[in-house]
């Protein structure tokens, strides 16, 4: 029977607790990236730009950009 000292013990807790913020960072990886989308848009339409999605990338196309289109 392996014995478990008090540093075998915090390894495996440190290895737990690394899993679980993965586990979570993963899991939410697409509503973060929506809610950055999300603001990044907002913020391009304030101002002024135009909000565009060329086949799978979405950008802002900027007033002075549109001007020289």
């Amino acid at each position: 029977m392996v014995k478990l000292n008090g540093s075998t013990v915090a390894i495996f807790m440190v290895i737990a607790m690394s899993i679980g913020a993965v586990t979570f960072r993963v899991t939410t990886a697409p509503e973060r990236i929506r809610m950055r989308l999300d603001s990044a848009k907002a913020s391009c339409l304030k101002a002024g730009g135009e909000w565009v999605k060329i086949d799978r990338e979405e950008s802002c196309l900027s007033a002075e950009d549109r001007k020289k289109s």
